[in-house]
């Protein structure tokens, strides 16, 4: 199956430009930029080699990155594991794939594109063998989209259909480098869903971005169990971005429901994102309104994270998240952190790098190693709640990430 979705991506490719002999070809520049000051050349920056970005045309310069930047763009994202677990009973050692993804993006002209990508997900139940038709890892489509963009004056006006990325999960992640030590809070303790069957328009001018999405609110598990749709709204601000710093503040509402119950699936909340060359992180609150199949479950979690680079390819991160739920039901926590040594970091040739946002689906290949452990804590009469985190656990975990990409500009 890889080597035909790669040769018909590769095909497509070569298609959609040949239609287009006159059209001048896509300028490096078109990646995001701190907005360009009256100076007539950008000149390099040296900053951590976790973060970049391109410099472009001052009559260029965009704030916020489109969806797609390149012609074709394949990317491999791996993370494997070797975790010991310590928890009520019998302890338990193994070595997991925990993360594995695969797709590609294919550029159609100047103004559209399309995206596929598959991921191998875990099936079995922690520390079981036996899964779907008898395996504990399966694969499936995570993403499936057509999207496309159009400049009208100061605004850029943005839209998608398919399995989509979910707008907040997507916001919340913009600079989200520890995936690999944990899901996000929105993700792990309310099960946000990371991908939806839905319709997106995206809007963003100046430093302010908005985002609405209408879907079935189900996820990829589930097609549509009920006639009603889930909407979220995600606004983003960006009060500052120079090439030393970029804030960013977000908050979002969601309003849906799930199942054939119509279980009720509410957010509001709000979270900012921190980027500088040497250290990143982020923050975010949401309250919560039907959780998993509990229709009457109301909570709020607060959560946050931060990346420092403390020397030369090693970088030190913290991260941690709670979820108290109201009318005397308890608490869920998880909290850790990790060391990181990178051996590897695809170079750049880049003019610019600087610490703002940069395309999320457009990565520079990297392999990181980490060290890192995780605790799991409950309290009161909490749950677990449906794809929660079961009972007190820390973990102790030895940890490989890797993305391999290819670019065709």
């Amino acid at each position: 199956m890889t080597h035909i979705s790669i040769a018909l991506l590769l095909g497509l490719t070569n298609l959609a430009w040949a239609e287009q002999p006159g059209e001048p070809a896509e300028s490096p520049g078109a990646e995001p930029a701190p907005p360009v000051a009256a100076v007539p050349t950008p000149t390099p920056t040296p900053v951590a080699s976790s973060v970049e970005t391109t410099a472009v045309a001052p009559e260029r310069a965009m704030l916020w990155a489109p969806w797609f930047m390149s012609r074709l763009y394949v990317e491999l994202e791996l993370t494997s594991q070797a975790r010991m677990t310590r928890r009520e009973g019998e302890d338990l050692s193994e070595l997991r794939l925990d993360r594995g993804e695969f797709g590609g993006r294919l550029q159609l002209g100047k103004q559209a594109a399309a995206e596929l990508r598959f991921e191998a997900i875990r099936s079995a139940l922690e520390g079981g063998s036996l899964g779907i038709d008898g395996d504990s890892t399966v694969f499936r489509l995570r993403t499936a989209q057509l999207f496309g963009k159009h400049d009208l004056g100061a605004f850029r006006i943005e839209g998608a259909l398919g399995f989509v990325p979910d707008v907040w999960l997507r916001s919340v992640e913009d600079n989200y480098t520890i995936k690999p030590l944990s899901r996000t809070g929105s993700e792990r303790l309310l099960g946000w869903q990371p991908t939806d069957l839905a319709g997106v328009v995206r809007v963003s001018a100046g430093p302010v971005r908005g985002t609405l999405s209408i879907g079935n609110g189900e996820g990829p598990q589930f097609p549509e169990r009920n006639t009603g749709k889930t909407t979220t709204g995600v606004l983003e601000v960006a009060p500052i971005t120079t090439s030393q710093l970029r804030v960013v503040l977000a908050g979002v509402v969601r309003d849906g429901s799930v199942g054939v119950a119509s279980i009720r699936d509410r957010r509001y909340g709000g979270g900012a994102t921190v980027v500088s060359p040497h250290v990143r992180g982020g923050v975010e609150l949401v309250f919560a309104q039907g959780i998993g199949d509990q229709a009457a479950a109301e909570g709020l979690m607060i959560g946050g994270w931060a990346d420092a680079q403390i020397v030369d390819r090693v970088y030190l991160a913290a991260r941690g998240s709670s979820l108290g739920l109201s009318d005397g039901g308890g608490r869920i926590s998880t909290f850790g952190g990790g060391i990181a040594y990178e051996p590897w970091l695809e170079p750049t040739t880049a003019p610019q790098r600087g610490p703002t946002s940069a395309d999320p689906g457009r990565q520079r290949g990297r392999l990181r190693v980490w060290l890192a452990v995780d605790r799991v804590t409950t309290s009161g009469a909490a749950m677990p709640l449906p794809g929660a985190d079961a009972g007190d656990a820390t973990q102790v975990m030895l940890i490989a990430s890797a993305i391999a990409p290819f670019i065709l500009e």
